[in-house]
């Protein structure tokens, strides 16, 4: 089985600010029906939809789409933890509307005043309740706080995005890093594997990342490693195929169990528990 567990749909924001904002633009509409058209090209089983930066926390287009497919397309949700209510609000998405995880944004300006704070504790405490993984948009600098949440709140399965983006140029050894690497002693938390090209100063198949992969693979292990495309910018930066292809043809360390749970089952597992991976 293969999970795509990081990518974005969003319906055009044609009066957006800043339409250059990200690789592809928030003024593009990316639907749910071209990533059909990908994931069925490529034998994708499954993905995870995570809610993009621009519609804040309308999650409607992200929930409304994996509710009518749930057992191919799983939605994460974006609530604002600086928000009174976020706890709130999350227990609506979750329960209402059906999505099976959210997402936090400290590396965005102004979305770190919480992370870690009493005052995020509400929005953390739901996540246990409702029995959901946690996806944060992060970077090194947010490794402390997160070293906090994750010793207060065991339970809460914890996802970084990106690899919470690496300096390449200061080699694995790179005392941020390492501190990354701590996180490792957290059997809740995971690494995305993903968005290789927003670290990498080369084209693909981004040999600089490749040491980092293999550092968070001697720490985290197989089973705590997630792989996601990054769908739709991906396609602007290598194909969606590179991104499907890379692991299998440069990481061959991994054999097929741990490619397997790499590249779908441990996604199935954190989205889809009861289905398990067949």
């Amino acid at each position: 089985m293969i999970v795509d567990a990081h990518l974005h749909v969003w319906r055009s924001t044609p009066d957006h600010p800043n339409p250059g904002a990200t690789i592809v633009s928030p003024t593009s509409d990316v639907p749910v029906e071209l990533l059909r058209q990908y994931m069925d090209e490529h034998g994708v089983d499954r993905a995870v939809i995570v809610q993009p930066l621009y519609p804040g926390e309308d999650n409607s287009y992200v929930a409304d789409c994996a509710a009518r497919d749930p057992d191919r397309l799983a939605a994460v949700c974006y609530v604002d933890p600086r928000r009174e209510g976020a706890d709130r609000r999350l227990r609506y998405w979750v329960r209402e509307r059906g999505c099976r995880g959210l997402r936090i944004r400290p590396s965005v300006p102004g979305e770190d005043a919480t992370f870690g704070r009493p005052a995020s504790y509400p929005v953390w405490e739901a996540a246990q309740d409702l029995g959901i993984a946690v996806n944060l948009l992060m970077t090194m600098e947010h490794v402390p706080a997160l070293v906090e949440l994750a010793e207060r709140f065991p339970r809460v399965p914890v996802l970084i995005d990106h690899m919470a983006y690496p300096d390449v140029t200061a080699g694995t050894g790179d005392p941020a890093f390492r501190n990354l690497l701590e996180l490792g002693r957290f059997p809740q938390v995971s690494v995305k594997v993903s968005g290789y090209y927003y670290h990498s100063r080369h084209g693909w198949p981004y040999p600089d990342c490749h040491p980092f992969f293999r550092a968070f693979l001697e720490v985290f292990g197989a089973e705590r490693l997630i792989w996601g495309s990054d769908f739709p910018h991906v396609l602007l930066k290598c194909s969606y195929a590179s991104a499907l292809g890379l692991q299998e043809r440069f990481y061959t360390e991994l054999d097929s169990g741990e490619m397997d749970a790499v590249m779908g089952g441990n996604a199935a597992a954190a989205y889809w528990p009861d289905s398990g991976s067949e």
